[in-house]
């Protein structure tokens, strides 16, 4: 193909994805949040706003309370009012600049703003100013060591930097205290190998997670296809798969079929997600990316 008909090819490509997310992803009188790395306009969801206003009437009598603003940073997370929520942890660092918590906070939602830029800067400065000692027994949603390699990791691995994020998802997976973490961390350091072209390195890490283990997750059900134990076909079905399903297990799959070399498979998934109205979840996120690097 000579490089006049690459482009035309690659300008073809992206006309009909702009004209397949603005049919998907409709317009309504929710906020605007942000753009996806597609050009896509991604919104936040209606409602919540008694729960906030619980939050601001406490607020309004302790302004510099830590405690209450997170509260509010999450609860605006909740509904995807992510630019707000990096607003709030912003006034929470005036206060408490030191905290690798607030940077992480942050650099998540910078993450899913796709200023992935802003994100890796907030993260690594979190994983400096941390004091990291393993924990046991420890949820994923308070596993602050956990949390901070896990989201730079996934930062680099949005901007196919997967050398960097391999080691920050072995770190991550070295801090993991439950099997959720352990899961994810797994499944993600499988997807780095794969691109890497090291594939038998992938099968050896997937190769100990069996059926009988009582775990459970989107992650699981990836983890269980890259080692053979189940198929794609028993696992996921495109026709009825949605939300956070089709983007972890979708993605999974769609990686795994670009790593072996099936880019239109991979391609055809790739788009059936950032049709979901998911945009948050990292599944979504990691298609997003792999389609505006298309050639």
């Amino acid at each position: 193909m000579t490089d006049i008909a690459r482009k035309v090819s690659r300008f073809n490509f992206f006309l009909f994805l702009s004209v397949f997310l603005a049919c998907t992803q409709s317009s309504d009188s929710r906020r605007l949040e942000t753009v996806s790395m597609l050009g896509a306009e991604l919104h936040s969801d209606s409602g919540g706003d008694s729960l906030l206003t619980g939050i601001e009437t406490r607020l309004s009598k302790e302004p510099n309370n830590l405690s209450i603003l997170i509260e509010k940073g999450s609860a605006l997370e909740g509904l995807k009012r992510y630019r707000e929520a990096v607003e709030v942890y912003t006034q929470c660092l005036v206060i408490s600049p030191e905290s690798p918590e607030l940077l992480r906070r942050r650099g998540q939602r910078y993450i899913s703003l796709r200023k992935l830029d802003n994100a890796i800067t907030d993260l690594e400065l979190a994983a400096t100013r941390h004091t990291f000692v393993k924990a046991e027994n420890l949820k994923y949603t308070e596993n602050l060591n956990w949390a901070i390699w896990y989201y730079l990791a996934l930062t680099y691995y949005l901007q196919a930097d997967f050398e960097n994020a391999l080691t920050a998802f072995q770190r991550s997976y070295d801090y993991s205290a439950d099997n959720v973490s352990l899961l994810a961390s797994v499944n993600w350091i499988h997807n780095c190998l794969r691109r890497l072209g090291r594939s038998d390195e992938a099968r050896q890490v997937v190769e100990p997670i069996k059926e009988d283990m009582g775990y459970s997750g989107n992650y699981y059900k990836c983890i269980l296809v890259y080692n053979g134990t189940k198929t794609e076909s028993e696992t996921i079905n495109y026709d009825t798969a949605k939300g956070f399903e089709m983007c972890t297990v979708g993605y999974g799959m769609a990686n795994f079929h670009l790593a072996n070399g099936d880019k239109e498979t991979a391609l055809k998934i790739f788009m059936k997600i950032v049709a979901e109205e998911t945009w948050q979840a990292n599944g979504f996120l990691a298609a997003e990316a792999e389609l505006s690097k298309i050639q």
